[in-house]
């Protein structure tokens, strides 16, 4: 069993049965205590903020263990920590799966990365803010559990596309803020709507796979 946690903006908070897992973890409603890693996509401020990565050491890290930090090159410019340099192909191993790093394309955001984040036998794909998507994440067809998606309203059809490539078993909408749930919202009954198994989680909501 994953847990998996919708925090605000593009944070999601994965719970296994031994990993604990934050990603772009500037939250809107807060992760839980037991946090061991955090996966960053790339710079900017809705998806890495300082003050959030101190209050996981502070206050959801495990006590006595060292927080691990991870991301791209381009994080050099904005992240005053210490963090593990990833490239893709990059691969990341967990108590019980492993992350895979991907290429990927954001909007304003040179060296943007998704993640492929296998737990607990369940396969989940964060891909940051983009609608583009590298070539890279179109060859992960029929092997997703679940997929994060950004839900830009000019980008509607950019998702549905790459969703019909990949077709992962579920698919959220995230990247939004309280003020923006509809966008969301209007995302997954477009996907619904296309024929895919979309689900919408509001901010500090979560679903079990």
């Amino acid at each position: 069993m994953v847990l998996c946690r919708f925090l605000g903006n593009a944070c999601i908070e994965l719970i296994g049965v031994k990993d604990h897992i934050i990603v772009d973890p500037v939250f809107l409603s807060s992760p839980r205590k037991g946090i061991e890693r955090i996966l960053i996509t790339h710079h900017h401020q809705d998806h890495i903020e300082i003050s959030k990565i101190k209050e996981i050491e502070e206050k959801f890290s495990v006590e006595g263990r060292e927080l691990e930090i991870y991301g791209p090159e381009c994080l050099y410019e904005e992240l005053n920590v210490e963090f593990i340099l990833i490239i893709p192909g990059f691969k990341i191993s967990l108590h019980n799966g492993e992350i895979e790093v991907f290429e990927n394309d954001c909007w304003k955001a040179e060296g943007c990365i998704a993640y492929l984040i296998s737990i607990d036998k369940k396969k989940i794909l964060h891909t940051a803010d983009s609608a583009i998507f590298s070539s890279a994440l179109r060859t992960l067809k029929n092997q997703i559990d679940l997929c994060f998606v950004a839900c830009f309203e000019e980008n509607f059809e950019d998702y549905l596309n790459f969703i019909k490539e990949i077709s992962p078993k579920q698919v959220i909408p995230y990247h939004f803020s309280t003020e923006k749930e509809q966008n969301g919202k209007n995302l997954s009954k477009y996907l619904k709507d296309n024929g895919f198994n979309s689900i919408f989680l509001s901010i500090g909501k979560e679903i079990e796979l």
